[in-house]
């Protein structure tokens, strides 16, 4: 017995491999995707469990003929991906490199054309690493912000109805109609260039979304939704902005949202704990307090019962990424009688559409009043 402890000690010390990489179980990296724009790349690279990753970057070596990367190691990954490089080819990035770099490690390598600016991001459900590259000088150096572009996100659609609440109400039947009538509002009211992640009823993934507002270079990501409860009371307004919480409601909700378990909120936590929010945390959450109070006061002449639930934070998987000041919207709760009759009334979504409306206008003034463009 001894002797084969001994052997399994010495097995457990050959795992412990150079630079510090141990040997657990293996995830495999199936694929590699991109979404691409003027000044964006988002890389996506699909998984089948969790891994650890580093990332790091290499200055240009014009004597080896080698141009600046961007190389992230997994570790406890093994290599499966059909195809071991994918040429991109677009404005930033030439082309992606997949390899088996330890037994228990994959290697991919970004060369790009010119030096970027890089976050990456391990998310769940499915499995999948994200690494956003910018142009250096591009959307994220701006400084100041302004509202010139606004993307909009109708949520769910397609095979995601929602939440569906009384008399069959579905809420991204309410939150398409409503994007519908604030669109052409900001248009015409700001000068807005307004762009809708669906326009009619479609499904989107929720990576999609943010990457869309990403790739579009918007100043403002709007993500819109109604809310539900199994308790039938529960009523009112709430819009929520990106950051960690430990309230249980939020997270249940957030979960709803997300279309995910409770339990895997926890790997959001934790991805945000490394997520660089900072810069546009606090717009956001002035943002999110103009919606909000905006929505109140304008909802409440045609529906006195209107209930201010208040700004707060959450885990939405949606807002996950946004180069921009991101909010998200709950309009009421399709669950309860009195407001899914409300939601139906084109009236009442016109007095929604114009709370959107005047809580955006009013926080591009107050950019304006604090010597933003």
């Amino acid at each position: 017995m001894a002797r084969w402890l001994a052997v399994l000690l010495v097995l457990c010390v050959i795992g412990l491999a150079a630079d510090g990489y141990a040997v657990v179980p293996k995830a495999r990296l199936t694929g590699v995707r991109f979404l691409s724009s003027a000044n964006y790349t988002r890389v996506i690279l699909d998984l089948t469990g969790r891994v650890k990753f580093t990332i790091n970057t290499l200055a240009a070596s014009p004597k080896r003929r080698l141009p600046p990367r961007i190389y992230m190691d997994l570790v406890g990954a093994r290599l499966t991906a059909r195809r071991h490089r994918v040429d991109v080819k677009d404005r930033l990035v030439q082309r992606i490199r997949l390899g088996q770099f330890k037994e228990n490690v994959v290697r991919v390598v970004l060369d790009l054309k010119y030096p970027g600016n890089h976050d990456a991001v391990l998310l769940a459900n499915p499995h999948r690493l994200m690494v956003d590259v910018e142009r250096r000088g591009g959307s994220g150096d701006r400084g100041q912000l302004a509202v010139r572009k606004i993307v909009l996100d109708p949520g769910h659609g397609g095979k995601d109805p929602g939440a569906v609440g009384a008399g069959g109400l579905r809420e991204k039947d309410v939150v398409l109609r409503v994007a519908r009538k604030l669109a052409p509002l900001l248009r015409r009211r700001m000068g807005a260039d307004v762009v809708l992640t669906r326009n009619t009823d479609v499904f989107i993934p929720l990576k999609g979304r943010t990457a869309m507002a990403n790739a579009e270079q918007a100043d403002l990501f709007l993500s819109i939704h109604a809310n539900a409860s199994h308790n039938r009371r529960a009523g009112g307004l709430e819009t929520y902005y990106l950051d960690k919480t430990t309230d249980e409601a939020t997270m249940k909700l957030a979960a709803r949202e997300n279309g995910t378990a409770r339990r895997n909120l926890t790997d959001l936590q934790i991805m945000l704990s490394d997520l660089k929010l900072n810069v546009y945390l606090p717009d956001s959450i002035s943002l999110a307090s103009h919606l909000q109070s905006s929505l109140v006061k304008t909802t409440r002449p045609h529906y006195s019962r209107a209930k201010d639930l208040g700004v707060k934070k959450g885990l939405f998987y949606v807002l996950v990424g946004a180069r921009m000041p991101a909010a998200l919207a709950e309009l009421f709760f399709v669950s309860n009688r009195r407001e899914a009759r409300a939601l139906k009334r084109p009236e009442f979504q016109n007095a929604i559409a114009g709370g959107l409306f005047q809580g955006i206008k009013n926080y591009a003034d107050r950019l304006r009043e604090r010597g933003n463009p």
